[in-house]
């Protein structure tokens, strides 16, 4: 799993973090499933829709994103 960066999230020296890639598919979402704001934070959900072989259709959460409001 190649390393391929870093990104501070702070001030402090341990406020780095260390990005690392997987080479994950691109997600590809369908449906907006959550879309909140509690305590300053924002919380948003993505689902992909599938099908199966008899046409039942489901949504599968694919991410969950978490941000302060400020970023959002």
């Amino acid at each position: 799993m190649p390393n391929v960066g870093k990104i501070r999230i702070g001030d402090r020296p341990e406020d780095v973090v260390i990005l690392f890639d997987k080479g994950e598919p691109p997600l590809h979402v369908d449906l907006f499933t959550e879309l909140a704001e509690e305590e300053g934070i924002i919380r948003v959900s993505f689902a992909a829709i599938t099908q199966d072989g008899e046409g039942l259709k489901k949504a599968d959460i694919v991410a969950r994103l978490r941000m302060r409001k400020e970023l959002a």
